[in-house]
């Protein structure tokens, strides 16, 4: 056997009925690097499927070499390999690897989260999310079309800078990796709280793969997964292509009929290129489309209050005032909402597409990479913009139309043993085109209160009805990015055992932007009933014709940076200090304010750039052979400026936008393991406890709060943010028998996530606080040994945990003192098949 054939030998290992494979051929140096978001394989292969105690290679087709692994090597090795390089990484970290996604059945972020504690996802609906990490990111879930989030979300190495194309599935997804605390001086986008990276199988150069599932459960579940990965000159170029759907009906039933909400149809496909023209170059180009389409996201009426604490009413226009003057009667739940009463069912559709290109040379001493992307997100919702069983605000929408282009150059290197590397520029160029559409029904006028005691009563309510039945308020908000970064980063050597990271990164973004809104008559308007002075009155009320159009424009720049000392104990064992400064550009705040509230200085359409210092001491080992993983990290984060969603009321009404907290402080601890005993048992832990504090803070008062005056938020709890988070997963598998020439095994498993009580209203409002809950997620199966059939089974939310999720403030036409609640889904279950040769 000649030596080049010895160092191509891929060892590919069977553990727990699945194979791992670690690259022989690599003749990379081992040593610490500082990363953003992990690179991606520069070999774009996957392993054969040997079977187990028999691990073999075929070399060039003309040799077969066999080697025997240890039991203990094997259960180290239920570990993937990206987890173990974790290991070596001095910052916070958590991954999510192919046999856990596989077991848990996620094939999207929002699902992985249950596995994540330190990640808080917070939805209202896909436009109207939020990506947390300890606690810091985005507050609330106030829609950011001007604003990128302080969490960064990559996708195959891609950013993805819309919260909802963060929620769409991917399919062959083979894991998650999460990084903690800011990126200050890598690639992408500068972060204030981390980052996360998704990324999906890749061609297989060498092996054809053809595979399929389809599964089916309660909710009217209904799941399928095709794809095929081959090469086209083998070694060269290969191809995989591959699609992912799923259905299920809602679990809220609408007591006005219609069918129950809160169900949704997914359409994701992904085709990909992987191109090898040299032994230097690797090309990988990726093309992707999905469409999700949901009668979402339907809260339910949790309360509705009619006086403050002292015992005074609330300001006009509550939601009890309101069904009075309708003789509607709305439903209040009595616990968590899993009926409502509404006459319009809220949809939403959401397509995301988006075209890649990622080329790396690797040249002797150095590494040239390019990312390339452009991408573009579609959202149109139809809500119910009343949230009640009348016909009032027949729709309250904002459709977006969002493009993006990035690109990314980097350059790697080394200085011998000495220095290790990176320097490199991103640029993104990003445009959100909103169109708002508010449109009034049949019982807008009685709703409103014209010509009702406590209303207005100098116009009657058939005047005011043949003036706002059919009237819309439309609007057109278009905030355009240009962000551009240069950063530099290095790794020093100056000890066998002590390394320094540090590295600096210039950021500048201009952004600009205009709003405009304008009214739209109702066809059936008549003048002989109402006068136009009259009628124009009641529409300006509701919209300005112009009015309340502006431009705005900011643009700023920033330097952000590390600095870490990473000193190794021994080689499974460093301890490390980090010091990070992280940030955001500042954004736009386009929505409907008046002239008057501008000028006033109350709101501003600008939100100025946020800022924090982060810092991080921790330890992380790897015992017993690699087969246990465990580390930890103590932090405090000072957040400056915190971009977050501010409420106040103005003119009887709740007014909703983006501000800033002058200071927020976030500290806490963090706790992850990974434990193999046995090649057919893997389990992991992750906890933490967080502390997030605002430490100066002004917004308006709860509205049981009697109180006109700004409202103090200082030292208490950020909201959406627990204060303890764990969750847990266990897998373990049996050989069973011999079934058709084939050995078969068995498994089981599953998963629990514990969240403690949060607040999700922007002021930590008495009404907004959702209780400490957590949920429990079985899965179970048989499968071939070799991976060419599984059947298995699942059970999500097993105790039926019946939970509000999230709960938000009403205001306006949907009732001033109602409060809203989210649900989580009840307890699911079904059976999914696959064949995979």
């Amino acid at each position: 056997m000649t030596r080049k054939n010895v160092l191509l030998i891929s060892l590919a290992l069977v553990a727990d009925g699945s194979l791992v494979t670690q690259g022989l051929a690599q003749n990379t140096r081992t040593h610490q690097r500082s990363i953003s978001r992990p690179n991606p394989k520069r070999v774009y292969s996957e392993p054969s499927k040997p079977k187990e105690n028999r691990p073999q290679a075929l070399i060039g087709g003309t040799e077969e070499v066999s080697v025997s692994v240890s039991s203990t090597q094997r259960a180290a090795h239920n570990i993937d390999k990206e987890t173990h390089d974790l290991q070596k990484v001095p910052q916070a970290s958590t991954r999510l690897d192919a046999r856990q996604l596989k077991a848990e059945h996620i094939t999207a972020l929002p699902q992985a989260t249950r596995l994540l504690p330190t990640v808080q996802l917070n939805i209202s609906n896909p436009r109207n999310t939020t990506v947390n990490i300890r606690g810091l990111g985005a507050a609330g879930t106030a829609a950011t079309d001007g604003i990128e989030g302080g969490v960064a979300v990559y996708v195959d190495d891609v950013y993805r800078s819309r919260p909802g194309t963060a929620l769409t599935d991917l399919p062959d997804m083979n894991g998650i990796t999460v990084l903690r605390g800011p990126s200050g001086t890598e690639g992408g986008m500068v972060t204030t709280a981390g980052a996360i990276s998704l990324t999906s199988a890749a061609p297989d150069l060498r092996t054809r793969h053809i595979y399929g599932e389809a599964g089916v459960g309660n909710f009217d579940y209904s799941r399928w997964n095709l794809g095929v990965s081959t090469p086209i000159i083998k070694d060269k170029l290969a191809i995989r292509l591959s699609g992912l759907g799923y259905g299920y009906s809602g679990w809220v039933k609408n007591l006005n009929g219609g069918g129950d909400l809160n169900g949704q149809t997914s359409r994701a496909f992904r085709a990909q290129i992987a191109y090898h023209p040299t032994d230097e170059v690797s090309i990988r180009i990726i093309g992707d489309y999905s469409h999700l389409r949901e009668n979402c996201c339907n809260p339910g009426l949790f309360i509705s209050s009619t006086q403050r604490n002292d015992g005074t009413a609330l300001y006009a226009g509550s939601l009890a005032q309101r069904s009075s003057w309708t003789g509607y009667t709305p439903y209040v739940a009595s616990g968590a909402p899993y009926k409502v009463d509404r006459n319009g069912r809220a949809t939403a559709d959401q397509e995301d597409i988006g075209l890649s290109g990622h080329i790396d040379w690797h040249h002797k001493n150095f590494t040239l990479s390019s990312i390339t992307a452009y991408r573009w997100w579609n959202w149109w919702p139809h809500n119910d913009g009343d949230l009640n069983g009348i016909n009032a605000v027949t729709e309250g929408n904002a459709k977006v139309n969002q493009n993006q282009f990035t690109q990314e150059f980097r350059f790697s290197s080394s200085l011998g043993k000495l220095l290790d590397y990176r320097v490199g520029a991103f640029y993104m160029w990003q445009e959100n085109r909103v169109y708002g559409d508010n449109a009034f029904g049949n019982d807008m006028a009685a709703w409103a209160g014209y010509g009702k005691p406590g209303g207005t009563t100098s116009v009657t309510t058939e005047q005011a009805n043949n003036v706002l039945n059919g009237y819309n308020v439309r609007s057109y908000n278009q905030p355009t990015t240009n962000y551009y970064a240069a950063y530099a980063n290095g790794t020093w050597h100056v000890h066998p055992k002590v390394d320094i990271v540090t590295g600096v990164r210039y950021n500048y973004a201009a952004k600009t932007g205009s709003y405009s809104q304008w009214q739209v008559r109702p066809a059936g308007y008549d003048s002989s009933l109402t006068p136009l002075s009259v009628a124009q009155q009641i529409w300006n009320t509701y919209g300005s014709n112009g009015n309340n159009n502006y431009g705005a424009h900011v643009d700023n720049g920033f330097v952000t940076g590390q600095f870490v000392v990473n000193y190794k104990l021994r080689d499974n064992l460093i301890v490390y200090g980090r010091y990070g400064r992280g940030g955001k550009s500042g954004g736009l705040n386009l929505t409907n304010f008046s002239a008057s509230q501008r000028q006033s200085g109350a709101v501003s359409p600008n939100v100025g750039k946020e800022t924090d210092d982060a810092f991080e001491v921790g330890a992380k080992a790897s015992l017993l052979k690699n087969r246990l993983l465990v580390s930890g990290a103590l932090y405090q984060t000072n957040d400056h400026n915190y971009q977050v969603t501010a409420t106040h009321v103005y003119q009887g009404s709740l007014v909703s936008y983006l501000s800033s907290a002058p200071k927020v402080r976030v500290r806490g601890a963090e706790f992850d393991m990974h434990y193999s005993p046995i090649v057919n048992l893997v389990a992991s832990l992750s906890a933490s406890y967080n502390d997030a504090q605002f430490l100066q803070y002004t917004t308006g008062a709860p509205p049981e709060v009697v109180s006109s005056a700004a409202w103090s938020m200082n030292h208490s709890q950020v909201p959406f943010v627990p204060r303890w988070a764990l969750s847990a997963s266990v897998q373990y598998s049996h050989r069973i028998g011999h079934v058709f020439q084939s050995d078969m095994d068995g498994y089981a498993g599953g998963s629990y996530n514990y969240n403690t009580r949060i607040n999700t209203s922007s002021n930590n409002s008495s009404y907004g606080w959702v209780h400490a809950y957590g949920t429990l997620n079985l899965n179970f199966g048989v499968r071939d040994h070799q991976g060419k059939w599984d059947i298995s089974g699942f059970i999500n939310n097993a105790t039926d945990e019946r939970r509000i999720s999230q709960i938000s403030q009403g205001g306006g036409m949907s009732g001033n003192g109602a409060w809203y609640a989210y649900v989580i889904q009840p307890r699911s279950f079904g059976f999914i098949a696959r064949v995979n040769y």
